[in-house]
């Protein structure tokens, strides 16, 4: 018979052997999972295209997320670069930029172009800004005309006409006198 503290240590032993066996197979199942990812498999493909090509489409488009203030080859945040990820698969399925701006333009809306559209209300931001030069240069125009052309009457001249007047009368009221 075996003695009451050798069966404790096996009892131990086939314990820890048991979580061992567990900790292995949930490590073996974590590996494979990685590496079976199907992102991970999409991140390996080949497209063909370089990155040069999606900077190409990415120039005209802004983060739609950055209030229109980055343009999306160069905002850093992940969503922008799921969006060049899109630009890529679908210029390597062959789609021309237009319509890759026509996509974005459907999913974000207007402002992921970075310029108001054309139509409607918006006409106001691209007309506004030539009606405000316009005006300030027609402004500016009449302003120089005015302080160019006629002078206003200065104190000194005002008072020497005034000088003149009296003169006059004092020659007058002498002449009188002779």
């Amino acid at each position: 018979m075996t003695s009451p503290l050798k069966a404790r240590a096996i009892g131990d032993t086939a314990a820890h052997s048991t979580i061992l066996r567990f900790a292995i197979l949930a490590i073996c199942l974590l590996v494979f999972s990685m590496f079976s990812s199907p992102p991970l498999f999409a991140q390996d493909e080949v497209t063909g295209i370089t990155s040069d090509e999606v900077n190409t489409v990415a120039r005209d488009l802004w983060c739609p997320l950055c209030g229109g203030r980055l343009r999306l080859d160069s905002c850093e945040l992940k969503a922008c670069a799921q969006m060049r990820e899109v630009i890529e698969i679908k210029l390597a399925e062959g789609e021309d930029p237009a319509s890759i701006r026509d996509y974005f333009l459907e999913q974000y809306g207007p402002q992921v172009l970075g310029v108001p559209p054309r139509r409607g209300f918006n006409w106001l931001a691209w007309i506004l800004p030539l009606v405000a030069v316009a005006a300030g240069g027609v402004f500016l125009w009449l302003r120089l005309q005015q302080m160019a052309g006629t002078q206003r009457p200065t104190a000194a001249r005002v008072a020497g006409q005034e000088v003149d007047e009296r003169e006059r009368r004092l020659d007058e009221e002498l002449a009188r006198y002779d």
